[in-house]
């Protein structure tokens, strides 16, 4: 088929089985950096300690990317085959426009190498995936993400019909 994008994989998130034990952090600086540092981590787990609730958050490689929208160097792009978008270091010039469009708050920076980061998916095998124990993180195609939404969807739907049906 002419101009057929490739299949995707995407980072699928479960909070509810995250545990904040941060090993995706160290993981992801160890690959990436050599080191084991969360703050030099381009995942990172945001802690709710009040309500025991933890969610990690990476770049989300989204298909209209505001980060690269706004670069000026046009440093942030987006791979053609597995829509991933990614830092081209040698252009970024490290005006940080790019941390100010993302609407997540993921994009990163490294004063180290003065260049925006963001999570690269380690070229398609995510350290983050495989060093998380409790499996709150998990690399899917496109289409398993998309069940796996609907699915805790149709969950929620479940679980409100039967409070409705004790309330009659």
């Amino acid at each position: 088929m002419v101009g057929a994008v490739a299949v995707t994989k995407q980072l699928v998130i479960h909070p509810e089985r995250c545990t904040a034990c941060r090993m995706c952090e160290l993981a992801c600086s160890f690959e990436h950096e050599g080191v084991f540092n969360p703050n030099r981590s381009r995942i990172k787990v945001e802690i709710f300690a009040e309500e025991a609730f933890y969610l990690p958050m990476a770049c989300y490689h989204c298909d209209d990317y505001p980060c690269g929208q706004v670069c000026p160097t046009e440093a942030i792009i987006k791979d053609p085959n597995n829509r991933w978008i990614t830092v081209v270091d040698n252009k970024c010039i490290g005006c940080k426009m790019c941390m100010q469009a993302c609407p997540f708050g993921v994009m990163g920076f490294s004063a180290e190498v003065g260049v925006a980061q963001n999570c690269d998916l380690c070229g398609g095998n995510p350290q983050c995936v495989k060093f998380c124990s409790p499996n709150a993180l998990e690399f899917l195609d496109v289409e398993e993400t998309r069940h796996h939404k609907r699915s805790m969807f149709a969950a929620k739907v479940r679980e409100a019909m039967k409070g409705e049906a004790a309330v009659l």
